[in-house]
């Protein structure tokens, strides 16, 4: 008989005795993903009219702490998501003579579905939210009014985190 791990190949090969055993542990209970688009309208200061877009950018993105919600009382779990993001568009005015960068920030609330929630969720949940995708913009135009039109797009991810029940096997062995 060979020797494993200081027991003898005959009783490791021995049948073990198994249980199982709740233990309760904090962990994500359901995950959501979701992507977003935004129009918004940036005005000029008077007497500029904007002859052509040199560049645009979303900067300073901030989210705020996500909030579990439930929605109609259906039971169905979502996260809602706030925060800000700056849109700077630097632009020609006056035939192309002069340059400019107009700023403006813009909040947002959105809501994200959560899929695949666990049912064994007992006591408090929280939730978390990550970019997926970072704030960018895809099309940024001049409008028949002098304004500029900015077309954004973001991904984000969330998750509800709380304490569940976990069946585990336990194995003992024979004596």
């Amino acid at each position: 008989m060979a020797d494993v791990d200081g027991k003898l190949e005959q009783e490791v090969n021995a049948p073990a005795k198994f249980s199982f055993r709740e233990i309760i542990t904090k962990a994500i209970c359901g995950t959501g993903k979701q992507n977003f688009q935004y129009t918004e309208y940036l005005t000029i200061p008077v007497g500029r009219i904007p002859t052509s877009i040199l560049g645009s950018s979303v900067t300073r993105l901030k989210l705020t702490e996500p909030l579990v919600t439930e929605i109609a009382g259906d039971g169905k779990k979502n996260v809602r998501v706030s925060g800000t993001f700056d849109i700077n568009v630097w632009y020609a005015y006056n035939d192309d003579q002069a340059t400019d960068v107009a700023k403006e920030t813009t909040k947002f609330t959105e809501v994200i579905p959560i899929t695949d929630i666990s049912e064994n969720i007992i006591g408090q949940v929280d939730a978390r939210a990550v970019l997926t995708k970072t704030p960018q913009c895809y099309k940024t135009v001049i409008t028949e009014k002098n304004q500029i039109q900015i077309d954004v797009e973001l991904g984000i991810y969330a998750e509800i985190v709380g304490e569940t029940k976990v069946f585990v096997q336990v194995y003992s062995d024979l004596e």
